[in-house]
């Protein structure tokens, strides 16, 4: 007897079907419910009652199912319609269906719309700050220039050339100053994170500190090595500006120090001056703060460096405030972030005292 040949055919493997989630579908109720009836007892009153039940619980469920979501999508689409700025947000049904996640993603779409506005306004207003600040300061000597140029067109013969030359010199110096202080505050806080580097403020302070003479006396307290990230000669010109206004107000002595707390820089000046009421502490940092006689800008400040010093501290993740002073007068307190990490600070600290 002959065998037959016989070919094997091998099939491909079956894949297996992937099928949608029905669990979300709003017809799976129906379906199944409308499936049951082919498996009900046929020509049987109960058979009857339980096909009428079904259908109803169809029917019901099918229209629960559409009208709620109907009327979530009515409700975003409402509260759209009703948002005439970006602080309004559309109801969000819970769950996780496709009409929650469109919620989701409209809430999320005006939050980031809200803040790119509020960002865009608060650029506008210190655009419209920076204008008014620079037309009501630069205005003073402006006038003054202005008139002593008059008064010499006006009675030549009468004008002394060295004293006008002197007065118009020293108004050209104010207008410089208070430039260049706006343009500085004005480009503080723009993005400068790329420009930061690793900088120790003990040193930017002892080289401010022995920048030129001064006044009054002025003591320091140096921890050594206090790393902070920054931009050096902006914070130079904070330590500057502080420095120089406590010498001002100082009768005869002026103390700064700088020590490590924890992670953060502490740096401190204090001076033994009038000091500052309570009630002006927060107001002091303002562009061109007026206070009293005792602190008036009229000792050679442009009335812009504490507004300046307030601004790199901020740009540069500190805080600042001011309080009153051991020595009589006002101190001044900054706090700046450590840079590196916590084990390098006690390690790098040591090396510096190491002669």
């Amino acid at each position: 007897m002959l065998a037959e040949d016989r070919k094997t055919e091998t099939l491909p493997p079956r894949r297996a079907k992937s099928f949608s989630p029905v669990i979300r579908s709003p017809l799976l109720l129906p379906v199944c419910l409308l499936a049951a009836l082919l498996f009900l007892p046929s020509g049987t009153t109960l058979g009857i009652i339980l096909a009428v039940v079904l259908i109803v619980l169809a029917v019901a469920a099918t229209w629960w199912f559409s009208g709620h979501r109907t009327h979530s999508v009515e409700d975003i689409r409402t509260e759209l319609a009703k948002i005439d700025d970006l602080s309004g947000r559309v109801p969000q049904p819970s769950g996780d269906g496709q009409v929650a996640r469109l919620a989701r993603t409209i809430n999320s779409t005006l939050s980031r719309l809200e803040g790119a506005k509020t960002e865009m306004d608060q650029a506008l207003e210190r655009q419209r700050r920076f204008a008014a600040d620079a037309s009501h300061e630069l205005r003073t000597p402006l006038a003054g220039l202005r008139a002593n140029l008059e008064e010499a067109q006006l009675h030549p013969d009468d004008t002394d050339l060295d004293e006008l030359l002197r007065r118009s010199l020293r108004d050209v110096d104010r207008l410089q100053a208070i430039i260049a202080d706006l343009l500085l505050l004005a480009s503080v806080r723009a993005d400068n994170h790329k420009l930061r580097e690793e900088t120790d403020l003990s040193e930017i302070v002892r080289e401010e500190v022995a920048r030129g003479a001064h006044r009054v006396e002025v003591r320091h307290h140096l921890d050594p090595f206090v790393p902070v990230e920054g931009i050096r000669g902006q914070i130079g010109r904070m330590v500057t500006n502080l420095l120089e206004n406590a010498e001002r107000h100082a009768r005869h002595t002026v103390e700064v120090e700088v020590r490590r707390s924890g992670d953060a820089a502490d740096f401190f000046i204090d001076d033994d001056g009038a000091g500052i009421a309570p009630d002006d502490r927060e107001r002091v940092f303002e562009r061109f703060t007026r206070l009293d006689a005792a602190r008036s800008r009229d000792r050679g400040g442009t009335g812009l460096g504490l507004a300046i010093a307030r601004d790199i501290v901020l740009a540069h993740d500190g805080t600042i405030e001011t309080s009153a002073s051991p020595l009589g007068g006002a101190r001044f307190h900054v706090r700046l972030p450590l840079a590196g990490p916590p084990s390098r600070w006690t390690r790098d600290a040591a090396d510096a005292r190491t002669p």
